[in-house]
């Protein structure tokens, strides 16, 4: 059940970052919700699944957006990873570590998105580059980290106690 619902919030990102995203662009900037998800899901389940769960995305987007395939599957598997180490028990329902750990990564992606996709072809204009699309992105995104980090919470939550629920059953049933 949890696969299934991963699925279907990777696909239904994917669907609103590529029809609804394009109507909310602010100076053609796009928030990165799927990153967003992969911070928030790494923040919920730890540092394996939060890897896991940022490679499919990352995979996804690849295959759809990118120019490189591998890139952005990378990025968000290292992102979810690193998100994911030091939260492991912190309680989950304070909204500080999503913003920070927002601004934090989706910030550091664009960096290494930089580097990789422009700097290395020759584009050195990194202070446009920073001032027009970098700092944008980045406010941007993380004007909707608390949104995201909700909805992902809420989803956690139900699958958490819905496994939950099937352990105890299946405890119950080995005990009669």
């Amino acid at each position: 059940m949890r696969i299934l619902i991963l699925f279907l919030s990777i696909t239904g990102n994917l669907a609103l970052q590529s029809t609804l995203f394009k109507y909310i662009e602010i100076i053609g900037i796009r928030p990165n919700t799927a990153l967003l998800a992969v911070v928030s899901y790494a923040i919920l389940r730890g540092d394996t699944e939060g890897a896991a769960f940022g490679f499919f995305a990352g995979l996804t987007q690849d295959f759809y957006f990118g120019q490189l395939i591998g890139m952005n599957a990378l990025l968000y598997m290292t992102l979810g990873y690193a998100c994911g180490k030091p939260f492991r028990d912190f309680f989950r329902e304070t909204i500080f570590f999503p913003l920070i750990l927002g601004f934090l990564c989706v910030f550091s992606y664009s960096l290494v998105y930089y580097f990789i996709n422009f700097m290395l072809m020759g584009k050195l204009d990194f202070f446009y580059y920073l001032r027009r699309i970098i700092l944008p992105e980045t406010v941007y995104s993380v004007a909707l980290a608390l949104p995201v980090y909700r909805l992902m919470y809420t989803v956690n939550d139900f699958l958490e106690r819905r496994e939950a629920r099937g352990r105890q059953l299946f405890r119950g049933e080995r005990g009669q």
